[in-house]
């Protein structure tokens, strides 16, 4: 019997463009040296939350292990940008990296309940 290709949206193509848009993406925000920091609503540690986790969802469908290294890779990128941030006059806290941490956490939390739960449904 043929094997069937998956979607393009669960390939490996997709998972690394995921990760590239992201790391632009996130880097592009993060990284731009601003006179002033604008005012934006809500907290800016859920901000960090749900950047890091929307991140880490654009690499969640494709190879398994090739995503936890994105991850990984995702949670060390927001702890390099916190050190690099007082470079172009931004604001470095600890308290953000713990917050990207959160999302990148609940990403992999989530992919790991997914996995296993499938694996328990097949036969």
């Amino acid at each position: 019997m043929m094997k069937h290709a998956p979607p393009f949206w669960q390939s490996s193509i997709a998972q690394l463009l995921g990760f590239v848009g992201g790391w632009l993406l996130i880097s592009y925000t993060t990284l731009t040296p601003m006179a002033q920091l604008p005012a934006v609503a809500g907290s800016d540690k859920l901000h960090h939350v749900l950047g890091f986790a929307g991140w880490s969802l654009l690499c969640v469908f494709g190879p398994r292990k090739r995503f936890f290294v994105m991850a990984l890779f995702i949670f060390l990128w927001g702890g390099a940008i916190e050190l690099i941030q007082p470079s172009v006059n931004r604001y470095g806290e600890w308290a953000d990296f713990f917050a990207d941490g959160v999302g990148v956490l609940l990403v992999v939390t989530g992919a790991l309940f997914v996995s296993r739960a499938s694996n328990k449904a097949s036969p």
